[in-house]
């Protein structure tokens, strides 16, 4: 069958259109430095969608959040891991303002991290965030924002968002139980064996040892052994309970009992001590946490 060269010409024309239509819709801006040679024969542009189709397919997944946003904070191109993240439709966010999903405060901070990465090409600006979900509920994300304006294909900042909503929950309830455990009366210290040292004791604990922080944290100190020892068992302590305080901590097991410890000053005062093995996910003791309460008054029973 004959075919008219002119109108496969025009077939060929609008089925470009068509495809520079999708492209548009879908928020990629395809550079035309980046666009394959002409066709000598067709002289008709051609464009392997493949590389569209395989981006398409990596971003479903994404862990993180993608966005390149203009100076004015216009979003150019949002990726699919915001649907899963903020609820919201990339292809709808598409020329709107990225303060759309972000608060006025949460905006002079990213706008900030936009001008400092101005002066810093070669790196990114990490910053904390606020994105505003489709329940217009606020969740966390640690930012990157890099300035690639000058790059062809892109031409504006990319933003990769990474969700840490859960972890700044964990530092909430972190610091919950920090407050917590400064008001209790007991005295509280974490002995780490990684060195081995205390990486932290209340104030409850200084008030009754008489032992400050500079001489306590952050120094190598390892009161299961003299000379730190005595700062938990001294004398009179009977050899028989701290005997059974060493199978304890050989056999992994937590320790109580009623014992003598040893103040800075060298005060002996009796005192209730708890020790409890920390264990990691290998089963390994890395930590105890100690509590110790003074008893004025020894008991006969």
């Amino acid at each position: 069958m004959y075919n008219n060269p002119h109108s496969l010409k025009s077939s060929n024309l609008i089925d470009m259109k068509n495809e520079k239509d999708e492209i548009q819709s879908t928020g990629l801006r395809i550079s035309r430095t980046a666009l394959p040679d002409v066709s000598p024969t067709s002289k008709v542009p051609f464009i392997d969608w493949k590389a569209e189709q395989f981006l398409k397919v990596i971003q479903q997944d994404a862990l993180e959040m993608i966005f390149v946003v203009n100076l004015k904070g216009d979003i150019k191109f949002a990726n699919d891991a915001v649907k899963s993240m903020l609820g919201h439709n990339p292809t709808q966010l598409l020329d709107s303002s990225i303060q759309k999903i972000i608060s006025a405060k949460q905006w002079v901070s990213f706008r900030a991290a936009m001008r400092a990465s101005e002066e810093e090409a070669d790196e990114s600006i990490k910053i904390d965030c606020q994105f505003l979900n489709h329940k217009n509920k606020k969740i966390h994300f640690s930012l990157a924002v890099k300035d690639q304006r000058h790059h062809p294909l892109v031409e504006g900042y990319v933003v990769h968002a990474k969700n840490i909503d859960r972890l700044k929950k964990l530092e909430e309830q972190l610091k919950l139980r920090n407050i917590a455990i400064e008001a209790i009366k007991e005295a509280i210290v974490i002995i780490s064996l990684e060195r081995p040292s205390i990486i932290y004791a209340n104030e409850a604990f200084f008030e009754l040892s008489g032992f400050s922080k500079q001489d306590i944290l952050s120094q190598k100190i390892n009161v299961f052994r003299p000379p730190y020892s005595e700062m938990l068992f001294s004398e009179p302590t009977p050899p028989k309970t701290i005997n059974r305080f060493l199978k304890s901590l050989k056999s992994k097991r937590k320790f109580e009992d009623r014992i003598f410890s040893k103040r800075k000053n060298g005060q002996i005062f009796y005192n209730r001590i708890s020790v409890k093995p920390i264990f990691n996910h290998d089963a390994e003791v890395t930590q105890y946490v100690v509590s110790m309460k003074e008893i004025v008054k020894r008991n006969k029973n």
